[in-house]
């Protein structure tokens, strides 16, 4: 069981990255009961999801959250543990975690879930996170359909990585179409991490926090080769951004003209269990 739980730790740790790069407008005012077609190429879509991105980027100077890091593995035995962490994250790469409670099985809290945040720590260089990026450099992009719901309309991608690396994914990304912002990725490592993994599936949300869209759960099943599977879950919440007030976010500019208030602590803060 140890050995086991050590290969799901290192299988783990390489799929924090592929949430490391992200972010879209304009859909058509009149919502028909047909088939919406896409007003945008996905070349479009790209370019100027990359552009928002590096807008995002320069006004996010940092944020907080508190975060519940969760596996359940269940084989040779049923274990579960659960870790909580307070993450702040300052620009351009620069994260710090801070454990406030554990409990559950040392093996699964030493060898996945503290595996994970030291993965995240690696991830947010700026190396790494150019070369997990959802961009061009990195994928072939096909679109697959323009999607409108409750939630609002979004443009439906197909994703082929350009190289085969596990540190990439192979899947879809649906991008909201009002900000340029990947609201939702789902999909597989592009190369199997480990012999010891028969499978991977990815299912990571994103939800809209004062303007910048940031991560809000990450849902991954684990197929482990002659040792039964591992359901690891993130659940990302209470929020609190430090950005450039002066600066208004793209695609956030209200039409009073007024710009956007998220400094941390103040009145103006935004936290993701108020939205």
């Amino acid at each position: 069981m140890k050995t086991s739980c050590k290969r799901l730790g290192g299988t783990l740790r390489v799929l924090v990255w592929a949430g490391a790069g992200i972010l879209f407008a304009l859909w058509p005012e009149n919502c028909l009961a047909q088939e919406p077609v896409a007003p945008l190429s996905a070349e479009q879509v790209v370019a100027e999801m990359t552009k928002r991105n590096l807008k995002r980027a320069e006004d996010l100077r940092g944020y907080s959250s508190v975060r519940t890091y969760e596996c359940d593995y269940h084989g040779f035995g049923d274990r579960h543990a659960v870790l909580t962490v307070k993450m702040s994250y300052t620009s351009p790469d620069k994260k710090q975690f801070a454990i406030t409670s554990e409990s559950g099985s040392g093996i699964l809290l030493k060898h996945v879930l503290r595996k994970l945040l030291e993965a995240e720590k690696e991830a947010t260089s700026e190396e790494n996170r150019r070369a997990t990026a959802i961009q061009a450099e990195n994928y072939e992009f096909r679109l697959l359909k323009f999607e409108q719901n409750a939630d609002g309309a979004f443009y439906v991608l197909g994703l082929t990585p350009k190289k085969v690396s596990k540190f990439l994914f192979r899947g879809r990304v649906w991008v909201d179409a009002r900000d340029f912002a990947v609201a939702r990725m789902e999909g597989e490592p592009a190369k199997n991490p480990s012999w010891w993994t028969k499978s991977i599936s990815i299912d990571v949300r994103y939800r809209k926090v004062g303007g910048f869209w940031l991560l809000a759960s990450n849902h991954t099943l684990t197929q482990v080769r002659f040792h039964g599977h591992a359901v690891t879950t993130i659940d990302y919440g209470d929020y609190q951004l430090d950005c450039n007030g002066d600066s208004p976010v793209a695609g956030e500019l209200p039409a009073s003209g007024t710009k956007p208030s998220c400094t941390a602590g103040a009145p103006g803060g935004t936290s993701l269990r108020d939205r």
